[in-house]
Parts: structure tokens; C-alpha cells; sequence
């Protein structure tokens, strides 16, 4: 016989330890159905329901230990022998006692489980056909969350016939809202009612995510307990986790007697592999509903599951792509002047604007910078430092004051935070708040009277749902998923690509890394000698510009002003070499990969449909795959794009073309323009580091296409350009000449 968890089964469970309560081996099936169990391995009959012999000519004595063919057709034997492990079979309709039947079976833990569960009237298939495939429209119509849940609701209610159905949305607690509701017109309202998480305990939601849907049929009936071949089945209990007929908990048959339900449907929605809700169905009266109706409501959650990914996909994908493009507008602004502090937080996009927070901050070197409502600069100071002191790096929460109970000076301004270190030093972090959301919350019942205590001194769920209404605070709105992603995105790219040259620039304590044709590296010496002598001649320019300046003739003051100035473009020389080092020092990981897609990949991020509307751009379909350093070549084509987008923005009918194509035996791939253009002639100056020919008009720094040609060369390919004025640009490339 198979052996089973045999510690696992329940000696006395109460409501002090029910949610660690076993609810997938209590032994005991639902009324309406009959249960057999065999060895998989050798078809030897181990447990049958106590009601069986309703069913076949035999006692539960003389099934247990025969052989499973002893006790069906040879056809039916065949068939149910085809199950596989944790899957179930094709369903198979019998008559039994002149009624009909469906036989459900499946594998679990060693042994198959057979179900047999009455098959009452569907009614006419055509008309039922016509209503599912009517839910299935409608909902694939809902242009919104709220009203694909409203849809659903009532749909199942008229498709299903309960008295009550209800989308109930778990929140990060694991407490319940039902955020959409049908019901009959005599029931009161439950929309908005909340439920604590211990009225659907976590083992509970488990086996949620593993059937999909459950039924009780009728909450008064008793359960017909399991018998076992050789034994107590106590000694050695079945598994019955996807069991279709499997009994419900003592416990949660009391909590809904206590709620005056009579039968009950339940159908998980999942998103993304977790469960996001349920579709609870009440009825005040028993009620049954076969095993293909729950088929179509498991295939009704199915089609709303899959169209609320789609819809938090989409939005997340939009505020993606709308972020992407302000840490470029960030990081731009900040290679500009190498200002962190100024680039994050002063002008039209700021570090704010990645998320739906009311303030933000940015802590480096000691020195912090706010934009937005935020809290002191001492409170947050304070705050960066109690989180410093703590094991993890990245904080997040919406409630500051109950995780950290000494800022309660921030509850108003601050009780949601997001922060983020920018190294494992923790030295400097970018924060994020948003302020406590003082709102009144409705529950099903006084959330702090779970359980009472009733004359035999034995607790038990609670009696009263009535609206009970609490004002929660010190907790802010939720932080979303892309929320989260924007700002982490920021972090990598302000502690991997900005704050190192930042780092280096200041401290002058690392080598300064450059990538220009032969030149490879600058050293600290070599930094300081000139970062040295500049200052001097900057310097004393200064004092004589100041002190002498009118005492020199027309050239001697022209002069003056052509020291100061070169000092200061050499400075910004310095400054923008640095940043082009990265590309000389990064380390390449190459690999096989979709150009297609990269490129896709590119367009999104540069948002270049909202950007750029009156530009067309047409891709090459399957071009060649490439290899390389997928991160890198990404660079190349949003640099070439970049350049492009910029250039043509204003031509009449502006254009892009991204594609392949062989030019002198070699395979190039390629992006052309109808923008502006240059004359041919400077194809070569055009990538040298700081050349533009272009005036002040276009935004840049020059940089991008030295960049690009740096990771072509890496990766030992070429890249030139073919240019008229007024005609337009193609730029290509290769990566292995």
C-alpha cells in the first residue's frame, strides 16, 4: 500500500492553528460523490468512501484489496489506466444504477483516485455554447479592470444561477476586497467588504492555484468518510489536493453556516502565476453543479486571468517605455554639466517624474537634494541612516512608521518609501515618499473579533458580517511594479554608468580610461598634471583679467579672453573623455541574438511613436542574426537611431529605414534617413570624439557616434557612412570584418 504523510494528518485543529490545518487529507469526501483509490503501480483497490456500495453491488469490505478491473469494465479500465501523473483524464460518462455519471481520475502521490460524481441535466448544448461564447466576448470587450469585473460578475451569476457572485481581489496582506458583486435583489450589499487573510488561509489559496475551481455543494450535508484496505486510513491518509469531491474543513463549513450559506462555487484568478483573486459564488440553499458547468467557469477564469495580464502588461509596458525615456532625458541632463544632485532634481523632468510619489530625494557625497513634498532634510538624513544600520540594501514599504516606529515625525509625508543604494557601502541612496492616505476601510465583520468564544468555551469563526467600518492610517497608496522598475532602472544607471566617472572625475584616485584610436588609458598623473597646470593658468588669467585688464592694449585683452576660454574647453575635454572611456573598459560577453529584436527593443524604449510621430520607420523583416555583445550593439543602433530621429524630425516627409544588405561581399546592417545629411567629404571627421557639423540648433555632445564606432571596433567590424546635404544618411556597420 502506498504510504502517505501519516504526521501530517489533523489530531485537533482549532481556529488558533488553522491555517496550518492539512485540509488536503481530512479523510472524508462531499455527499453527493463516491470515491476508489489504487495503487498506480499494481491497480490493488486501497480506499473507497464509506457510501460506495450506493454504487456497485459491493461493500466498501469487498472492494477494498480487489483488483480495479474487478470492479469496472475491461473498456473502462483501460481508460482510466491512461491517466497520467498529476493530470487529469479525459472524463468518462457511465450508468450506474440507472443513473449517469462521470468518472474524473488522476495520480497523486502514488495513488489513482477515481470520482464519480452524478451528471445532471446541462441543459440544451446549443443554448449553453451560445451563453459562453457570449461571456467570452464580453469580457474580451472590457475596455478597463472595474468593468471586466463587473462583467464577469454578472455573467456568472446568469450563466451559473447563484444566488450571490463576487470578485474578491487579494491585497499584498493577503486581506480580501470584493471589488465587483451581482446578487439577487433581496441579498444586502457586500461590494467594498473587506476579509481578513485568515478567512482564506494561506494552504487554502495553495490548493486555489493548484484545481482552479471548487464546489460545495451542499454546507449542511455530512461527509462520508474514507476507508482504507489493512488499516485505519488516519494511519495512512490519501492526498486528496485535487480531488474534485474532496470535503471541506470543519472550520470553514462553520464560518459559512455562520454567514448562512448554503452551497458555495470558487474559482482562483491568477496573474502571473500568483493568486490575484477568486470568483466566490454563494447560494442560500444546496446547490450542485457538474463537472463540465465548473469546466466552463475554470475556462471563463481562465479567459478573465488571461485578459487582466494582458491589460497590466500593456500598462506596465507603456509606463516602461514613458520611464525609459526620462532616465534618458536624466542621464542626459546630467552628463551635461556632471551635476547629479542638479540632474535629478531641478527642471521639467526630474527623478519624481519616474513614479507616483510626491517627493523625492538624492543623498550623495553627504550632500542631499529634494524636489517635490518630502520631509526634512534632518528627517531624512536620519531616516537613510536607521536604514543603513539594517541587513537588506533596498527598502520599500507603506508603512514607514510600523517598520520603523521611531519615524513617526514622517508618517504625514513619508509613510510610503522606496529607497535604493547606489553601492554596497550604502554610503549613497535614492529616495522616494509618498504620504500617509488616511482612508476609512470597510470589513465584513469587526476585523478584531475574528473568533469567539462560545458556551463550551470553544472558539469558533465569527457570527456577524455586518459593514464594519475602521479609518486606517499611517499607510500610504501601494507602490506598483513599474514603479519599482523605474527607479531600480535609474539606480544601475546612475551607479554604473554616471556615479563611477562622477567618482573618478572628483577623487582623481582611479585611472582615467579613454578610448580614442591608439590611445587607451590616462593615469592618475597624467590627470593630475593636467587638471594641475590648467588651474594655474585659469587661474592667474583670472587675476590679471581682474587687476591689469585695462591697462592692456586691444590684443593684450583679446588674449585674456582666449586663455580663459581654452582653459575651460579643456576642462570640459577632460570631462567628456572620461565618459567615453566606459566603452574601451566594459568586458564583452558575446552571444548569438535576434537583430530584429534589438531593434524592436530600441523603438520601445525610444518611445518613437509617441516621439516621433510624423516620422515614418520601416524595418527589415528576418534579417541576419548577429554576434556580439547584445548590450552593446543595442547601444550602437540606439546611437545610429538617436542620430537619425534627430536629423530628420523636420525634413517634409521624414523617413527611417533599419535593415541588411552586401556591399562588396560583405554583409552590413544599416540606417538610413531623408534628413539633413552632410557633404561626404567629412565621413571620417563625423566620427571623430566632440565633432559635430551641425549648429547649436540640434541637441548633443558629440559623443555618440565616437561611441558607436569604439563597440564596431570592439567588436572588429567596421562602420562608415554615405551622406548628401539635404538628401539624407545611411549609416553601416558590421561586426566582423
Amino acid at each position: 500500500m502506498t504510504q502517505g504523510p501519516k504526521s501530517l494528518y489533523p489530531k485537533e485543529v482549532s481556529l488558533t492553528n488553522c491555517d496550518k490545518e492539512p485540509i488536503h487529507i481530512l479523510g472524508k469526501i462531499q455527499h453527493h460523490g463516491f470515491l476508489v483509490a489504487c495503487d498506480a503501480s499494481n491497480h490493488t483497490i486501497t480506499y473507497c468512501s464509506d457510501n460506495i456500495s450506493a454504487l456497485f453491488d459491493k461493500s466498501a469490505e469487498d472492494i477494498l484489496g480487489s483488483s480495479l478491473s474487478d470492479l469496472l469494465s475491461e473498456t473502462i479500465t483501460q481508460d482510466v489506466l491512461k491517466t497520467t501523473s498529476g493530470k487529469k483524464s479525459i472524463s468518462i460518462q457511465l450508468k450506474l444504477k440507472d443513473e449517469v455519471y462521470v468518472l474524473l481520475s488522476h495520480i497523486n502521490e502514488g495513488n489513482l483516485v477515481l470520482e464519480f460524481e452524478p451528471l445532471q441535466d446541462s441543459g440544451d448544448p446549443y443554448n449553453y455554447q451560445n451563453q459562453l461564447s457570449e461571456i467570452v466576448a464580453q469580457l474580451n470587450a472590457a475596455t478597463d479592470e472595474q468593468e471586466m469585473c463587473d462583467v464577469t460578475a454578472t455573467l456568472i451569476k446568469e450563466f451559473f444561477g447563484y444566488d450571490r457572485v463576487m470578485i474578491y481581489r487579494f491585497d499584498e496582506n493577503w486581506d480580501g476586497i470584493v471589488v465587483s458583486e451581482a446578487r439577487a435583489s433581496n441579498l444586502e450589499e457586500w461590494l467594498g467588504l473587506r476579509y481578513p487573510a485568515s478567512d482564506i488561509p494561506q494552504q487554502a489559496r495553495k490548493l486555489f492555484l493548484r484545481q482552479g475551481v471548487r464546489i460545495i455543494a451542499d454546507v449542511k450535508s455530512e461527509p462520508v468518510a474514507i476507508q482504507a484496505f489493512g488499516g485505519k486510513e488516519q494511519d495512512n491518509p490519501i492526498d486528496l489536493s485535487i480531488s474534485e469531491t474532496r470535503a471541506s474543513s470543519p472550520i470553514h463549513i462553520e464560518y459559512l453556516e455562520n454567514m448562512k450559506v448554503g452551497a458555495s462555487l470558487t474559482a482562483a484568478i491568477i496573474s502571473k502565476g500568483t493568486l490575484w483573486g477568486l470568483i466566490a459564488c454563494h447560494h442560500y440553499s444546496p446547490k450542485f453543479v457538474n463537472y463540465y458547468q465548473r469546466q466552463s467557469c475554470k475556462f471563463i477564469t481562465q479567459v478573465f486571468s488571461s485578459q487582466l495580464v494582458l491589460m497590466e502588461s500593456n500598462t506596465w509596458l507603456k509606463k516602461i517605455n514613458k520611464a525609459a525615456n526620462l532616465r534618458s532625458k536624466l542621464i542626459e541632463k546630467i552628463t551635461k554639466d556632471w551635476d547629479i544632485h542638479k540632474g535629478l532634481t531641478q527642471g521639467e523632468a526630474t527623478m519624481l517624474s519616474l513614479t507616483e510619489a510626491a517627493g523625492a530625494a538624492v543623498f550623495i557625497d553627504g550632500k542631499l537634494k529634494r524636489v517635490g513634498v518630502t520631509p526634512k532634510k534632518k528627517e531624512i538624513k536620519a531616516l537613510i541612516a536607521a536604514l543603513q544600520e539594517r541587513a537588506t540594501d533596498d527598502f520599500v514599504t507603506t508603512q514607514l512608521v510600523e517598520e520603523l516606529p521611531e519615524m513617526t515625525a514622517l508618517q504625514e509625508k513619508a509613510s510610503g518609501v522606496l529607497c535604493l543604494f547606489l553601492s554596497n557601502t550604502k554610503k549613497d541612496a535614492l529616495l522616494w515618499f509618498k504620504p500617509e492616505k488616511v482612508k476609512t476601510v470597510t470589513w465584513a465583520g469587526n476585523p478584531d473579533k475574528k473568533v469567539l468564544v462560545d458556551k463550551d468555551e470553544r472558539l469558533t469563526p465569527r457570527k456577524s458580517f455586518e459593514a464594519w467600518s475602521v479609518q486606517q492610517e499611517g499607510k500610504s497608496a501601494p507602490w506598483q511594479e513599474y514603479e519599482i522598475t523605474a527607479a531600480e532602472a535609474l539606480k544601475q544607471d546612475i551607479s554604473e554608468i554616471i556615479l563611477e566617472k562622477y567618482d573618478e572625475i572628483k577623487e582623481l584616485h582611479n585611472l582615467l580610461k579613454v578610448a580614442y584610436e591608439d590611445l587607451e588609458t590616462f593615469s592618475y598623473s597624467v590627470a593630475h598634471d593636467l587638471r594641475a597646470p590648467l588651474r594655474g593658468v585659469d587661474g592667474f588669467a583670472q587675476i590679471i583679467k581682474e587687476d591689469y585688464f585695462d591697462h592692456l592694449d586691444e590684443f593684450g585683452q583679446s588674449s585674456i579672453e582666449t586663455i580663459i576660454d581654452s582653459a575651460t574647453q579643456m576642462n570640459r575635454l577632460i570631462d567628456d573623455i572620461l565618459a567615453f572611456s566606459m566603452v574601451s573598459q566594459a568586458a564583452m560577453h558575446k552571444d548569438s541574438f535576434s537583430m530584429n529584436k534589438v531593434v524592436a527593443d530600441v523603438l520601445k524604449l525610444l518611445a518613437v511613436k509617441q516621439e516621433y510621430p510624423a516620422i515614418k520607420i520601416k524595418v527589415q523583416e528576418e534579417m541576419p542574426k548577429a554576434y556580439g555583445d547584445q548590450k552593446m550593439v543595442a547601444q550602437v543602433v540606439q546611437n545610429l537611431l538617436t542620430n537619425a530621429l534627430k536629423y530628420t524630425q523636420d525634413a517634409e516627409n521624414p523617413s527611417v529605414e533599419i535593415g541588411y544588405t552586401q556591399e562588396d561581399g560583405k554583409g552590413y546592417y544599416f540606417v538610413k534617413d531623408n534628413g539633413i545629411g552632410f557633404d561626404q567629404i567629412h565621413e571620417k571627421r563625423i566620427f571623430k570624439l566632440f565633432n559635430r557639423l551641425v549648429s547649436d540648433a540640434y541637441e548633443g555632445s558629440g559623443i555618440g557616434l565616437t561611441i558607436a564606432k569604439r563597440i564596431v571596433k570592439k567588436h572588429n567590424g567596421s562602420i562608415k557612412v554615405k551622406s548628401e546635404v539635404g538628401v539624407g544618411s545611411t549609416f553601416l556597420f558590421n561586426l566582423e570584418s
